[in-house]
């Protein structure tokens, strides 16, 4: 139910705060926080006495400087909800009680029927030290896996029964069960919950050893989560029997939230899968533009250096001709020189017998200069001298 501020506070003024927690299915301390929470006033301690008594009372006032969420809005427009909310596990264990409740009735004594209750039984026959009946009559059958069942000798039947009852609950529900390396799971709408029955242990006060035994309080576990874990057991006043109807809706509820998570988590994976992916292709583009641009570079930069070197075989030239030297051997290297440059440009890419065996980019490369490059240079041998260095200087 929604009420305004000041309806709020006319109801909690009109009567006692366990009538109205009883009429709207919330709790005292719920109320009072309600009220706490928009600055209303409830009345003090002994105030329904007293005026039930005829004594007068002052009633506290609403006081407008309510400051809260809604602080634009008039305060007393501002709506507080008082629905409480819904109980899950309540509502789910209306809808299986209004089924058939005898399936959820625990047998007084075991029917050992089904070959998994009967494998469950005979291992624990099978670990007993006093086990004379299978002396006497063996189980002819090998025991595959068996429920997850820890519990003593004297109990053992009682809580097969139990287990029993669940798994027919679950059947009935339309859900099954299934054992893995001796690893009891419930499997409801695909999910797999891990349970188990087990009984409480407690200190024998009678051994000097400080010793624990089996007390008979049977404990029925369900496991979920990382280390989540929820348990009915047997109390002074309930016993497990009287609980199948809460375990059942308990695990449904479990698994939808389960199911509901890993839906969610699913979307997640796949989110980051998509962004992953989205990533690579990115860093796969970018490096596929890095090797374009650095081709595109490296035809621009050898087109230079081919028109570099063709600029200056044109001077050559110019200042041969201006020099009047025109032998065979010149004119010999001016075209080798013209084939290397026509096989540094891109655009005609010249096969050279010895060059080719290169890398053209790192060919023409400059190389960094040497320390007293210019002494060793000036200073050196005339056999170390380039027809290209010098053009007045021929070999």
């Amino acid at each position: 139910m929604k009420l305004t501020r000041k309806e709020l506070y006319d109801l909690v003024w009109s009567e006692p705060m366990t009538a109205i927690c009883k009429r709207f299915g919330v709790t005292d301390s719920g109320l009072r926080k309600h009220c706490a929470s928009m600055n209303i006033p409830t009345p003090p301690m002994g105030y329904w006495s007293k005026l039930q008594n005829g004594k007068r009372i002052d009633k506290t006032p609403l006081p407008d400087n309510y400051h809260g969420k809604q602080q634009n809005a008039d305060a007393n427009d501002v709506i507080i909800d008082l629905t409480p909310p819904v109980n899950r596990q309540k509502v789910r264990e209306m809808e299986i009680s209004a089924e058939n409740a005898s399936v959820f009735n625990v047998p007084e004594v075991l029917y050992a029927k089904d070959p998994l209750i009967i494998d469950t039984k005979e291992k624990f026959r099978k670990n007993s030290n006093e086990n004379n009946y299978l002396k006497r009559n063996p189980y002819k059958n090998q025991i595959k896996e068996t429920l997850d069942i820890f519990v003593s000798n004297e109990t053992i039947d009682r809580a097969l029964s139990i287990f029993s009852t669940v798994i027919k609950c679950l059947q009935f529900r339309g859900h099954s069960i299934k054992i893995e390396k001796n690893t009891t799971y419930a499997v409801i709408n695909g999910e797999e919950i891990q349970i188990n029955i087990t009984e409480r242990k407690k200190l024998d006060t009678s051994s000097d050893y400080r010793d624990t035994v089996f007390c008979g309080e049977l404990h029925f576990n369900i496991f979920y989560g990382f280390r989540d874990k929820t348990t009915y057991k047997d109390t002074p006043h309930t016993k497990l029997e009287d609980k199948m109807i809460s375990i059942i809706a308990f695990l449904e509820i479990k698994s939808d939230d389960i199911k509901t998570e890993r839906i969610e988590e699913e979307k997640r994976e796949a989110e980051r899968e998509e962004k992953e992916r989205n990533r690579r292709e990115f860093e796969a583009k970018c490096s596929a533009e890095l090797k374009q641009f650095q081709s595109l570079f490296s035809m621009a930069e050898r087109l230079h250096k081919a028109n570099i070197l063709r600029e200056y075989i044109h001077t050559y030239e110019a200042y041969l001709a201006e020099k009047g030297i025109a032998d065979e051997e010149v004119l010999k290297k001016l075209e080798w020189a013209k084939d290397k440059a026509d096989w540094i440009d891109p655009f005609i890419s010249k096969e050279d017998v010895y060059l080719d065996r290169y890398e053209k980019d790192e060919v023409i490369q400059s190389k960094c200069s040497k320390s007293h490059s210019y002494e060793r240079s000036y200073y050196g041998s005339s056999n170390e001298r380039s027809f290209w260095q010098k053009p007045w200087w021929r070999k």
